[in-house]
C-alpha cells in the first residue's frame, strides 16, 4: 500500500503517535502483565480496558484512576489494587524517549513536510512534552483528552486534518497499535504501523521520503 507513486506525490505531512513511537514502552505486555497479576484472562481484561480507556483519553481522567476502575471489575482486593499501583509506578520508570526518531522531525521539515504528534492521552501529556522540551518539535499537537475524541474515530482525525490544513490523503500517520489505524481506509489517511525505526524509515523511503 505504501510503495506507490501516488502516495509519493501527495504526502504533505507526517504525524506520529507519542506512546509506543516517540516514547518507547511495552504497552501490550504491560496490560498483559496486569491481567496476569490479577489471574484473569487477558482477552477479558483487554475487553474491559478498551471499554473504559476513553475515560483517560477523552474525559481527562488520570490514567491510573482509569486502570484501577478496570481492575475493580475483576477484584475488590485492596492488596491487588496496591499491586497494580506498583506495576503502574514501575511502568512510568520504564519509559524511554526514542531519540533517534526525534531527529526525523527536522529532516521531514527540510523536505518541506509538515509534522505532527497525535496521541490518545489526557492533557498531562502536554505538560510532559513541555518538561521534555518537545513541544516545539512538531507543527501541530493533537491530544484526545483535549478535543473530546480519540483514535481511531473519524472525528479525532478530522481535528488533526483541520490543524494541518490538509486533506486526509495528504497525511501519513504512524502508530504502534493496529487498533488506532483500523479506520485508515475509511477516513482516507495513509497509515504506517510502527515496529522500529529502521522499518519506519524503509516504509517512508518506499513513499519517496528519504530520511537517511
Amino acid at each position: 500500500m505504501l510503495n506507490t507513486r501516488e502516495n509519493k506525490n501527495r504526502v504533505k505531512a507526517v504525524v506520529f503517535d507519542f506512546g509506543g513511537v516517540i516514547e518507547l514502552y511495552e504497552g501490550g505486555k504491560f496490560i498483559h502483565g496486569i491481567a496476569e497479576y490479577l489471574d484473569v484472562p487477558y482477552t477479558d481484561f483487554r475487553a474491559v480496558y478498551f471499554k473504559h480507556n476513553h475515560l483517560a483519553n477523552v474525559q481527562n481522567v488520570p490514567w491510573e484512576e482509569m486502570i484501577l476502575k478496570v481492575v475493580s471489575f475483576f477484584t475488590k482486593s485492596k492488596e491487588k489494587e496496591a499491586g497494580v499501583k506498583e506495576i503502574v509506578r514501575m511502568r512510568a520508570l520504564d519509559r524511554n524517549i526514542n531519540t533517534e526518531l526525534l531527529l526525523f522531525f527536522p529532516k521531514l521539515k527540510k523536505l518541506g513536510l509538515k509534522t505532527g504528534i497525535f496521541s490518545n492521552s489526557n492533557s498531562i501529556l502536554r505538560e510532559r512534552l513541555k518538561e521534555l522540551d518537545l513541544l516545539k518539535l512538531a507543527d501541530v499537537l493533537v491530544i484526545s483528552g483535549e478535543i473530546g475524541y480519540q483514535k481511531p474515530h473519524k472525528e479525532a482525525f478530522q481535528v488533526l486534518f483541520e490543524k494541518l490544513k490538509l486533506r486526509p490523503g495528504e497525511v501519513v500517520f504512524i502508530d504502534d497499535t493496529p487498533r488506532s489505524l483500523e479506520k485508515a481506509d475509511e477516513i482516507g489517511y495513509i497509515p504506517i504501523l510502527f515496529k522500529n525505526n529502521e522499518q519506519l524509515k524503509a516504509d517512508l523511503r518506499a513513499m519517496g521520503i528519504n530520511l537517511s
